[in-house]
């Protein structure tokens, strides 16, 4: 069978997409496994730390500017804000099913924790390793990547107890078991502040998603005036703060209609919309059909107007090469559904 182009040449002709992670009040860190290829597989950045294995195939990553070889069993642990991805070799049409095991935790989650059990702060300096990206080999590799290829089956505290045992094995390796990709700690090009102020504004929406959301309120949160704000975060977004919030709010109703069989008065509910002919309206301004109508559609249709929809504003946001990550895994699409049970239950 033919080959597409080869994972060196993929890994190559990349630009960095900084992403902005949803938070979990459920969850004290993000664990999941993901097939490639798939939307959430690309050369990327976030402010969260990530562990990263991979279970099926090889190709080549990306980390920073470096371009090395993978293979199955690889585990690595990438640093914030370091671009990173791995492109495997594919032949046409090819799915690589649970290739990887993916975990993103914030610095901030273990400092909190290390104020309660002060051992934890132990690896607070693997985490300033983790800022040249470290590939860890021999015994160190194996013993992760056995705990690692069945942490998603658990949950809870089970799963935590599973996090800091990686982390310990990761914090102990030797110097011999350890690659590190990166020559120096990275440091990130770009103009910091301009990104910033845009990942902040942003991360405030995803977090408000269902409330009233106020300019002045996620001004506060960059330590910003609103108009300072206003002007830096069209800067680097392309668009006005009020502009993403109806994009953003749009874009997790179409989830929603796709992913739940909520009525749409209340998925409007859900998106922040405090009457359903608003969301009816914004909605058709934004995709050009009706909810209703967006429902009705079959997946690939569906598929193909979120992307010709949604692709125009990523374009938008390219300068700040942000790209919004609504994508729901099914353990959090059914914890959503309980938040939203237990929201009605009491309202009656």
């Amino acid at each position: 069978m033919s080959k597409r182009k080869s994972s060196l040449e993929r890994a190559r002709n990349q630009e960095v997409t900084l992403e902005i992670l949803p938070s979990n009040a459920y969850q004290s860190f993000r664990c999941f496994m993901h097939d490639y290829p798939t939307h959430g597989a690309r050369y990327c950045v976030h402010v969260e730390y990530e562990i990263h294995l991979i279970r099926k195939g090889s190709g080549h990553y990306k980390i920073g500017e470096r371009i090395g070889k993978f293979k199955a069993g690889q585990v690595s642990i990438i640093g914030s804000r370091v671009p990173h991805d791995w492109v495997s070799d594919l032949r046409k049409n090819q799915i690589i099913h649970d290739r990887d095991v993916v975990i993103q935790f914030s610095r901030e989650w273990l400092e909190k924790a290390s104020q309660s059990i002060p051992e934890i702060s132990d690896f607070e300096l693997l985490l300033d390793q983790a800022q040249r990206a470290i590939i860890f080999q021999g015994k160190s590799s194996q013993e992760a990547e056995q705990i690692l290829d069945s942490i998603a089956l658990f949950s809870g505290i089970e799963q935590v107890m599973k996090l800091m045992e990686v982390l310990l094995i990761m914090s102990r390796a030797p110097e011999d078991e350890r690659e590190y990709v990166l020559e120096d700690p990275y440091q990130s090009e770009s103009g910091p502040t301009a990104r910033l102020v845009a990942e902040k504004g942003v991360s405030y929406i995803f977090k408000n998603i269902d409330k009233k959301i106020r300019l002045a309120d996620a001004a506060k949160l960059s330590f910003m005036s609103e108009s300072q704000f206003s002007r830096i975060f069209k800067e680097a977004s392309g668009l006005n703060f009020s502009e993403m919030i109806r994009k953003l709010r749009i874009e997790h109703g179409c989830k929603l209609l796709g992913s739940t069989e909520l009525s749409i008065a209340t998925i409007s509910r859900e998106c922040g919309f405090t009457n359903l002919s608003n969301f009816n309206r914004q909605f058709l301004r934004e995709m050009g059909i009706t909810p209703r109508e967006f429902r009705v559609l079959n997946q690939k249709q569906k598929d193909n107007l979120l992307k010709m929809v949604f692709g125009h504003k990523n374009q938008l946001l390219q300068r700040a090469k942000i790209n919004t990550y609504m994508d729901m895994h099914s353990k959090q699409i059914s914890e959503f559904m309980t938040k939203i049970d237990t929201k009605q239950s009491k309202q009656r």
